[in-house]
């Protein structure tokens, strides 16, 4: 994630604000796809993780083990994770160069 954080002031933007591939170098739009798609694949594997330790320990929260804040506090940050990882998905299709349309 620190290299895709580390590109993205070199991403052109147009003058609506949106990435714009055409005007990006691509060797920059190579590297933020790659690093974006890197970081959201390992993002939803950290989440499904937490998931799953959550599930398990369900049964520790009935016996106050664990408390209603920690679970509650997990909820918002994979709700958070949830988010990032699909910016970063919107953000490699973003940057993702279309193929040239063959001239007729």
């Amino acid at each position: 994630m620190q290299e895709l954080f580390e590109l993205l002031p070199h991403l052109k933007l147009d003058a609506n604000g949106d990435p714009d591939p055409r005007a990006t170098d691509g060797a920059v739009l190579k590297g933020l796809v790659l690093h974006a798609q890197a970081s959201a694949a390992a993002m939803n594997l950290g989440m499904s993780a937490v998931g799953s330790m959550m599930a398990y320990a369900a049964p520790e929260c009935e016996d106050k083990a664990i408390s209603s804040d920690a679970i509650e506090a997990l909820g918002w940050l994979l709700a958070e994770l949830g988010a990032i990882t699909a910016l970063m998905i919107r953000l490699a299709a973003r940057c993702t160069p279309l193929p040239e349309q063959p001239s007729h």
